[in-house]
């Protein structure tokens, strides 16, 4: 009934969805799960399971305790079966770097998986410059147009409107097209120089004007690992923008960069996420529950804004509260295993990849990306692509060039 080629347009399909949803529709990026299901099936019959990547090993892991954390605690957990449900995206993300390796290594020869890698990397950079561009009309005008609404925010959040979503989603896109404008050479036949530093800038002024503060460090963080000279230059211009616009309005810097309401805020997150760890050390809270009562835990211990309940605005800290330290061991074995592998491959990989963990990790410092579905999405097919290109590109890692 299936066979390769059938499997390869599932593959492909789901691909091209992905890469037009993924800043842009949480809709799009679903359909992607439906479509690789078929494939991650299909290939996984035939898998050499020894092949599996160790990282992905310590991801399935963290997708049981996850799994596990809430059926312990199953009767605090107001939908336990929705929470479960959402263990889809580390699972999926995960398992289909199986497919992936079957189409790109296996049944596309070299020439085709360029040009299919070109097609898919050009439908990204369209839809998300559209998202950026759309979202900056809305910046000044307070109408986006792709999402046919008036906003009130004078921030730019995209097509999402979610302002913290799309800051961190477009700071990691950032981190990956200056690896490649910088590595151009070696991408050249994916996409020229001059079309990848107009999308790079676009990405950069959609980041900038998304006033995301964390984004911003994240994507610092990530440029610094690639270029030291360049990560110098771009904070310049970062402060340049900020007195630019502190001296058009005069409330930019208390209201932007200040924020010290959200400051306060997530400091009481951060202390409550703590206080759920200690109460409940092996698996938390269950996975996706710290939220529901985190305003419980703030009034309890007397921590500060115990009116805002929210998530621990840390990624290893939600990880803790919610499934204990048997879920933040697994998460950080998943993250220093992958961190491992790209690193002794010294290929275009480890030039792309170590600067984007590094910007994710940093991400997720001041807020919870690892848990925001659209954040996941963007994370696990990075992971993902990470294990299957490139492979057999040798070249010598410069990574932190001055």
């Amino acid at each position: 009934m299936f066979n390769d080629k059938k499997i390869s347009c599932f593959i492909l399909l789901s691909l091209v969805v992905l890469a037009v949803g993924l800043l842009t529709s949480i809709s799009l990026m679903s359909g992607f799960h439906l479509l690789m299901i078929l494939p991650i099936l299909y290939c996984g019959k035939n898998y050499d399971w020894k092949k599996f990547p160790k990282s992905g090993w310590a991801l399935l892991a963290l997708v049981l305790i996850l799994i596990l954390s809430v059926v312990v605690n199953h009767n605090i957990v107001a939908r336990p079966m929705k929470n479960i449900f959402k263990v889809k995206y580390y699972l999926i993300g995960a398992l289909s770097l199986i497919p992936l390796r079957f189409y790109f290594q296996e049944y596309l020869t070299s020439e085709k998986s360029e040009k299919v890698l070109r097609g898919l990397l050009l439908t990204l950079l369209l839809a998300s410059t559209a998202a950026t561009v759309s979202g900056l009309i809305a910046y000044f005008t307070e109408f986006n147009p792709l999402r046919m609404a008036h906003v009130n925010s004078h921030r730019n959040g995209g097509v999402f409107g979610m302002l913290m979503t799309y800051g961190h989603s477009i700071a990691w896109l950032s981190v990956l097209l200056v690896a490649m404008s910088l590595q151009y050479k070696s991408v050249k036949k994916l996409i020229t120089l001059r079309p990848l530093l107009f999308f790079t800038s676009i990405s950069i002024v959609g980041l900038f004007t998304s006033h995301v503060r964390g984004a911003w460090i994240a994507f610092f963080a990530g440029c610094l690992i690639i270029n030291k000279k360049l990560t110098a230059a771009l904070i310049v211009l970062c402060v340049i923008g900020v007195m630019g616009m502190s001296k058009y309005d005069p409330s930019f810097w208390k209201t932007h960069i200040l924020r010290n309401t959200s400051n306060k805020e997530r400091v009481g997150c951060w202390l409550a996420a703590i206080k759920a760890f200690q109460e409940k050390p092996v698996l938390g809270l269950g996975y996706l529950n710290f939220e529901p009562y985190s305003k419980e835990i703030k009034v309890r211990y007397s921590l500060p804004d115990p009116d805002f309940g929210s998530h621990a605005h840390n990624d290893l800290l939600e990880i803790l509260a919610s499934s204990g330290i048997l879920g933040g061991i697994s998460f950080l074995l998943w993250v220093s295993l992958w961190i491992w592998e790209m690193l002794k491959r010294r290929d275009l990989a480890t030039q792309l990849i170590i600067p984007f963990i590094v910007s994710f990790l940093v991400s997720g410092l001041t807020q919870v990306t690892f848990n925001d579905g659209e954040n996941a999405f963007f994370l696990m097919i990075v992971y993902a692509l990470s294990q299957v290109l490139w492979r057999n590109e040798s070249r010598t890692s410069n990574l932190c060039k001055s």
